[in-house]
């Protein structure tokens, strides 16, 4: 994940909601003497630059682009009194002091005059809030041009892809855009502006601090992993502060999705997750996906696959736990099934016959074997493959599963990206998840390999990692 290092805002729209003042000024100053001039014609002069706004506005007045007509106009842009600390955004201090805080370069490239900036900048108390200050007058070529923003790139010392422009219009966002910045569009259904070229868009300014924490993501969907993340291996205690901090997400607008090997029926009838709510959920390895509780995938482990595993286990005696959409039940149980029930804290299920074990529909079965055991039953069921979660145990499901694929039938049903997703985990099946997701996060106590592959690597479970990650994010508020 490229970290964002710099953040650089437009002026007009975007810090001060300045577009509809001078357009109500100049309509009615201008439609007195040009009666065919109407407040739509003016649009497009919005993010214009000085040496493209003569010449528009000549051919909008019918005029020559003459001495005459430049002293008329700059006679109606000096009549209009503006007082800009009362169009200014509210969140704009708040916002410009929490990517201060968070070590930000900050910069402002604006199409307005050097004067104009100033007056806003001192007006406003801003005077001391950016890094580097940028006018479009001292360029020949203005927004769409990505040349503003490039210079300032350069003012700043940094390459493109660490760089977040937020910008309004559509000039503005074109140019960010060609610049090679990550554009952020600040959405304004008062003006038909073309946004289509910008990465991100955005409602309101207080968004961009989880947008450069995320590396310019915005995250509209966080996957959990349940052992080993949301509650501790075998206690099933719940660190404090979960519950509340995911409601926080939800309440931010982001999806609450479990990942999980389990069976939706262990969850709820032994309330392993009390107090929680989640959206949706890729159960089993991502063999049952729902969403908002609606069925969008179910894998099936192939019949002939499943008389191969039912021929294994009774030749070499094994035990076996078989998942169900609606139901779960072991073949039989032994030693080893008990004991591995036992390091998770779940019960064992009932025990039933498995003669007919391939003309049922089984999401995924967990045989107790032991690691030398598993390529044989591999080779046996080529259609499926196999995830080891303990010593005692594995999860084995079709190949078409995996937590991944879990993720992309859920993203594709909240039609959103993976980009758009966090996902948090500890385990081995995880390791595929974590390299899906926009941004991967590795608990404290997950094994080796599944930190060495996350973008983030939080504190452990008992030391409330999910919280603490998503605090870094600032995908959530600090107490």
């Amino acid at each position: 994940m490229t970290p964002i290092r710099a953040v650089i805002f437009d002026m007009d729209g975007v810090l001060i909601d300045s577009e509809p003042v001078y357009l109500r000024h100049e309509w009615e100053q201008l439609h007195i003497r040009y009666p065919w001039i109407t407040p739509e014609s003016l649009y497009p002069t919005i993010g214009m630059a000085s040496q493209d706004y003569m010449p528009f506005m000549a051919r909008l007045c019918r005029r020559e682009n003459d001495e005459a007509f430049a002293q008329e106009l700059h006679a109606m842009s000096t009549s209009c009194q503006v007082c800009y600390p009362e169009i200014l955004n509210p969140q704009v201090h708040p916002v410009l002091a929490r990517l201060r805080s968070m070590g930000l370069q900050i910069a402002l490239a604006s199409s307005s005059s050097r004067a104009n900036i100033q007056r806003v900048l001192e007006t406003c108390r801003l005077t001391d809030a950016f890094d580097v200050l940028v006018s479009g007058e001292s360029f020949t070529r203005s927004k769409p041009d990505p040349e503003i923003y490039r210079y300032t790139m350069g003012r700043l010392g940094r390459q493109p892809e660490e760089c977040l422009i937020v910008e309004d219009s559509t000039y503005g966002v074109q140019a960010g855009a060609a610049a090679g910045g990550i554009v952020a569009a600040l959405r304004d259904d008062r003006f038909p502006f073309d946004q289509r070229a910008a990465h991100l868009h955005i409602e309101q300014l207080t968004e961009i601090p989880a947008l450069v924490a995320c590396g310019g993501r915005k995250i509209r969907a966080a996957f959990f992993d349940v052992d080993g993340t949301l509650i501790a291996s075998g206690t099933h205690a719940m660190p404090g502060g979960i519950v509340e901090a995911l409601t926080a997400l939800r309440r931010r607008g982001v999806a609450v999705l479990l990942c999980t090997g389990r069976h939706k029926l262990e969850i709820e009838e032994e309330n392993l997750l009390p107090g929680l709510t989640w959206d949706g959920a890729a159960y089993m390895n991502g063999q049952l996906c729902e969403w908002q509780g609606h069925t969008v995938q179910e894998n099936w482990i192939p019949a002939g696959d499943l008389r191969e595993l039912r021929r294994f286990l009774q030749q070499r005696g094994k035990s076996c736990i078989f998942l169900e959409k609606n139901c779960m039940y072991a073949n039989r149980v032994d030693a080893r099934m008990e004991r591995g029930q036992e390091q998770v804290g779940t019960a064992v299920p009932k025990v039933r016959g498995i003669d007919d074990l391939e003309t049922r529909k089984i999401d995924q079965a967990i045989p107790y074997i032991a690691p030398e055991e598993e390529a044989e039953l591999l080779a046996r069921m080529p259609n499926c493959q196999i995830k080891r979660w303990s010593p005692f145990a594995v999860d084995l499901i079709s190949r078409e599963g995996g937590k991944q694929n879990g993720i992309r039938a859920l993203c594709t049903a909240m039609g959103i990206s993976p980009e758009e997703t966090i996902a948090f985990g500890d385990a081995e099946n995880d390791l595929e998840m974590l390299r899906l997701a926009g941004i991967g996060v590795a608990m404290g106590n997950a094994l080796p390999q599944v930190r060495d592959c996350a973008d983030y690597v939080t504190g452990t479970v008992e030391q409330g990692g999910v919280v603490e990650a998503l605090h870094h994010f600032q995908l959530i508020e600090e107490r």
